[in-house]
């Protein structure tokens, strides 16, 4: 028992002199700015677009991988980011934060990190970030995540970036209207649903579907998530975990693009109103590997991230870029030309161009 609370105090006490000290900027970082910065320009040309990064997967363990929250922020002076989305798992219920007296310093630094990029922020809830392997099951619940995280957002709101939270704050969905773009960010890890734990929740779904109808023609959409809701794509070999409603979140999806009405589960949408509306791309993080496909028609992306997967769990249709974080970063940038209805993934970090990925709808 004293060994356990020696231990505790210790990781404590280291916490708070990683949190009191100040984050220095590599010169690599700024050299992966400058080169991802030219490839986007050179892509976008006269386009206008919408532009945001994917930062996923930075699980704390111990390690300052929060550093690169920082980075990205650095990132925002040079690129024009219209806002930034983490797509979770930061990690609170892996052994080195197993604790709360632990875990409540990392959720504090992560959310301070975020909050001082000038802009909207979102936060996406990941499979470790309740904290359910603490002593007590969910040491931080959705709502608390939501304020934690997302609600400070909402007050750097403007008529150009305009943030929209459901209830608990941990989905809802980022406009930016002069480019008719609407970002969805959803919680694959909903408590709503209480069965299930990889899920998206028909009260959330049809949040979703409400949302997804437009009065003006030619809105483009796209939706992250943390847990990949397709996952025969996202699955580590070893994993036999399936999301629940799954199908019918991919029903929601094909319906909204072939602007057409539909019912499963309880949850009913009809997008018959809608008038050139596009669903450019599902995007996703927690799978540790890459993986770009169509799923019916429904561009799935999802990002490597931060996070370690064996050589022998990743799938034949994955790829995995091996990197040190000391010494490089992994962002997904993505760019949206909605009037050309182009898409292209740029990497900021590890794999470079050669992990950019390019896109139609």
């Amino acid at each position: 028992m004293k060994k356990a609370l020696f231990l505790c105090l210790a990781a404590l006490s280291a916490m708070s002199t990683l949190l009191a000290q100040p984050i220095e900027i590599p010169s690599w970082v700024d050299q992966e700015i400058q080169k991802v910065g030219q490839r986007i320009q050179e892509w976008q040309g006269s386009d206008p677009i919408v532009l945001f990064p994917v930062i996923t997967d930075v699980h704390s363990g111990g390690r300052d991988t929060y550093r690169h929250v920082a980075y990205l922020n650095h990132a925002a002076k040079s690129l024009p980011f219209d806002f930034i989305a983490d797509l979770g798992d930061i990690g609170l219920d892996v052994p080195a934060t197993k604790e709360l007296e632990v875990a409540m310093p990392f959720l504090q630094r992560h959310a301070e990190l975020h909050h001082q990029f000038p802009g909207i922020s979102i936060n996406l809830v990941g499979n470790h970030d309740h904290n359910r392997n603490g002593g007590q099951g969910n040491a931080f619940n959705d709502r608390e995540l939501g304020e934690f995280f997302n609600v400070p957002s909402l007050r750097k709101s403007t008529s150009l970036r305009q943030l929209t939270l459901a209830e608990n704050g941990t989905y809802g969905f980022v406009d930016i209207p002069a480019r008719k773009v609407r970002v969805f960010f959803l919680n694959t890890s909903d408590r709503q649903d209480p069965q299930n734990y990889y899920t998206v929740s028909p009260r959330q779904m049809d949040f979703l579907v409400y949302h997804m109808r437009f009065t003006e023609p030619g809105w483009t959409v796209l939706v992250l998530s943390h847990y990949c809701m397709w996952k025969d794509l996202g699955a580590w070999n070893s994993d036999s975990v399936r999301g629940a409603h799954m199908d019918t979140l991919l029903q929601i999806f094909q319906d909204f693009n072939a602007a057409a009405k539909g019912e499963s589960e309880g949850v009913r949408w009809d997008f018959t109103g809608n008038v050139d509306c596009r669903m450019a791309a599902y995007i996703t993080g927690d799978s540790h590997f890459d993986v770009t496909e169509r799923e019916n028609g429904i561009l799935v992306a999802i990002s490597q991230g931060f996070g370690g997967v064996s050589p022998k769990d990743v799938p034949r249709w994955a790829s995995r870029t091996d990197f040190n974080p000391a010494q490089q970063t992994l962002v997904d940038i993505v760019a949206v030309k909605p009037q050309a209805r182009e898409l292209k993934i740029f990497r900021m970090g590890a794999g470079g161009a050669e992990k950019d990925r390019t896109f139609s709808w």
